[in-house]
């Protein structure tokens, strides 16, 4: 008895639906983007492409996961104003390492992708803060962070779990489901 696996012939096929996720995320990036940049300036917003680039890292490669964390990382430096790729230069070399900690070491589930996130939230956190107000010894540098980063963050984080969840549908609706089909002994094959 041989074990053997086929494709279901019904449905899109594996390339459409692989290029229908990817319009999916950039989809996804933008409709963030306007988010970010919408409403007044002066009120913590939550980051959404951070979550969203790290759920992306958990389902794709190392090296799509590093090209998304960079164009998310530019989004948000052009949405929050700040030098163009600074951002950028951090999510992409995070996202490529939660890829690849995924691919070797970690599960897919909700709970290793939150803890990652929150990690990530945190490190981003301590970069801005600190490299673009503590540096400079701004005054009122701490009302900045318990009015701005630190509910910015916190929403972030609130509505990572979101974020996760559409990048779990996008992954189970692009791939091919496989079903497995037993195939009969045969006498005309030799056996050495």
């Amino acid at each position: 008895m041989k074990l053997q696996t086929k494709q279901k012939s019904a449905g899109l096929s594996q390339n459409i639906r692989t290029v229908l996720k990817w319009v999916f995320y950039v989809l996804m990036l933008i409709f963030f983007y306007c988010v970010m940049v919408s409403g007044s300036g002066n009120g913590s917003k939550a980051l959404m492409l951070i979550p969203f680039s790290t759920a992306i890292a958990c389902y794709e490669g190392e090296i799509p996961s590093a090209v998304i964390g960079a164009i998310s990382g530019i989004l948000i430096d052009m949405a929050t104003g700040q030098l163009i790729g600074f951002t950028g230069l951090y999510l992409c070399l995070f996202c490529g390492i939660i890829s690849g900690m995924f691919r070797q070491f970690l599960r897919k589930n909700i709970v290793n992708y939150f803890a990652l996130t929150v990690a990530t939230c945190l490190v981003y956190l301590y970069v801005d803060y600190y490299f673009f107000y503590v540096i400079w010894d701004y005054e009122g540098y701490r009302e900045v962070l318990k009015a701005r980063f630190i509910p910015s963050h916190l929403k972030t984080i609130v509505f990572s779990p979101l974020c996760y969840l559409m990048c779990l549908a996008a992954e189970k609706l692009s791939t091919v489901k496989r079903k497995l089909e037993l195939e009969e002994k045969s006498e005309m094959v030799d056996r050495i």
